[in-house]
């Protein structure tokens, strides 16, 4: 099976409800460790209490709010999207999860709304929105850690700028294992850069072409 962390988008979408009969993520199911569901959903909280949050009243998954409008999904929303929710949907080898300003991290499945917050201190000045790498820094790369402690992944992939994959570097998954794969991108171009790459690796695990695309990227990418 394989673990996916890509990032937030900054334009979110809360327009598809989620079916009553449809699965829902819990922190739980992730995270063994209660102590962990207890500090992540704190700290959301924290986040989301703050009046500039911005925080929406409508339910949606994770994945809809993001990759519908988020533009390093282009490639994947057009080409991948639709497999990719009934995979996820009924449980199939991929567990996705976003890192973002607001969630900290989220599962695919879980329900998300609308927030504004950001990892970026000077995007956070300019639009007025919580500032919240300074209060993920201490907590996610355990997270993130004790994710992939629980799926113990054949492989992992990560997707997004710097603000988003220095939660993967500090994690020990990162500084002792081989079998992941970073793409880090640079500049305003980044999402562009990075909505190829995310639906070719969807085309390969779908095709079971996974050794292919690993042989062609080594452990750490970054946009050139």
């Amino acid at each position: 099976m394989y673990v996916i962390f890509t990032s937030c988008s900054a334009t979110k979408d809360d327009s598809i409800p989620i079916p009553s009969s449809s699965r829902i993520v819990q922190p739980s199911y992730y995270l063994d460790n209660p102590t962990l569901v207890s500090k992540l959903q704190e700290m959301r909280k924290r986040i989301f209490d703050d009046p500039r949050a911005l925080i929406g009243y409508r339910d949606t998954h994770a994945s809809d709010l993001y990759m519908r409008t988020g533009k390093a999904y282009k490639d994947l929303f057009k080409n991948n999207y639709d497999r990719l929710k009934e995979g996820l949907l009924i449980g199939n080898n991929i567990e996705w999860f976003f890192l973002s300003g607001g969630y900290g991290i989220v599962h695919s499945l879980e329900k998300a709304r609308k927030y504004q917050a950001t990892f970026s201190q000077s995007i956070a000045r300019q639009k007025n929105i919580p500032y919240t790498e300074k209060l993920w820094n201490g907590i996610l790369p355990s997270i993130c850690d004790a994710i992939l402690s629980k799926f113990s992944p054949e492989y992992v992939y990560v997707f997004g700028s710097r603000a988003y994959t220095q939660f993967i570097k500090n994690t020990r998954h990162w500084h002792s294992n081989d079998n992941i794969r970073m793409f880090e991108s640079t500049g305003l171009g980044g999402s562009s850069w990075l909505s190829p790459l995310l639906n070719k690796l969807l085309d390969s695990i779908f095709d079971n072409d996974v050794h292919n695309f690993n042989t062609k990227y080594p452990k750490f990418v970054k946009q050139g």
